[in-house]
């Protein structure tokens, strides 16, 4: 099997395994977090759980002295 083709069914086995997740976070009613972050703070998460997408923010950068494009993209990645 070629390089190209072992990509190739990486690929759609990936996709397959989205759609999956997909599926059942639907009709289960939850959303997958990724608990294995250790570059955000607990509190921070919680933040965003919670909806409060400035507050989460603005805790980052205080506590990490990240700058608002960095943490605005960061807090992107956790909604």
């Amino acid at each position: 099997m070629s390089d190209h083709t072992q990509i190739a069914d990486l690929r759609m086995r990936v996709a397959k395994l989205e759609r999956a997740v997909a599926f059942f976070e639907q009709h289960l009613g939850v959303k997958f977090e990724d608990a294995q972050r250790s570059d955000v703070s607990p509190e921070v998460l919680a933040l965003v759980r919670s909806g409060d997408k400035m507050g989460a923010i603005k805790g980052h950068r205080m506590l990490t002295g990240a700058g608002l494009k960095e943490a605005m993209e960061l807090i992107e990645t956790l909604e």
